[in-house]
Order: structure tokens, then sequence, then C-alpha cells
């Protein structure tokens, strides 16, 4: 079973790569077929191919952010983010994001991610 150690190194990861905006190590934090939902109500990006297509997508410069211990329960994770992003030279902020994440059997990899947030929560980042 994977520790609440091995999780926050993954969602670390994810991080870490989501914001230097490296495609291909974000990428392998997902399982091969696995499946994103992003935001949560979304059509689901199903295997590695649609979930890149996602990323490519982005073209917002965004810090993705752990903001608290995930809670780990088996192979289920709740992640706890926030995000701040540069729209249009005003850098504002979604400063709770929940996933639910069901990793891999291995525990080294997302097989499925659903990204909780309400768009209406963004706000200007202050100091």
């Amino acid at each position: 079973m994977p520790t609440k150690d091995d999780v926050r190194a993954l969602l670390e990861r994810y991080c870490t790569a989501m914001n230097a905006h490296d495609r291909e190590p974000w990428l392998d934090c997902f399982a091969d077929d696995a499946v994103q939902e992003d935001p949560v109500g979304t059509a689901p990006n199903v295997g590695r191919e649609a979930i890149g297509t996602f990323f490519d997508a982005n073209d917002v410069k965004v810090t993705l952010s752990v903001t608290d211990d995930p809670l780990v329960l088996g192979h289920e994770v709740l992640a706890f983010f926030k995000v701040t992003a540069d729209m249009d030279g005003q850098m504002m902020t979604i400063p709770r994001i929940i996933d639910h994440i069901v990793l891999t059997d291995d525990g080294l990899r997302f097989q499925s991610l659903r990204a909780f947030f309400d768009y209406a929560e963004m706000v200007p980042l202050t100091d």
C-alpha cells in the first residue's frame, strides 16, 4: 500500500512538472489508461494521449501547490491544492481545490483523477 509520504512525493512531482510546464514528467504521473476529469463536470480525458492534449491546451501560466497532507485510504486519495495564475497581468488564485485520486495498483501513478473546484472562488491574489 502506498504511504502518505509516497503519495505526497507523487503530488509534489505532479505540481513541479505542471509549474515548469514540463509535459513528459507531468504526464508520467498518469497511468497509460488513466481517466482525468478536470474540472469535475467536464468530459473526461481517457488515456495519456487525451490527457496530454489537455496539458497542451493549457496556455495560462499556473502555479499549483499542495496545501495540506493528502488523505490516503488504500489506493484512494484526497489531495488538497491551490492554484495561482497570471490572468492578463492580474495574479489570481483558486485557494481550494480537492482532487479525488485513485492510484494504480503499485501506487506510483494516477489511475483516475477528478478535480473538484469552483471557478467562482477565483479571487485576486493578495500578499
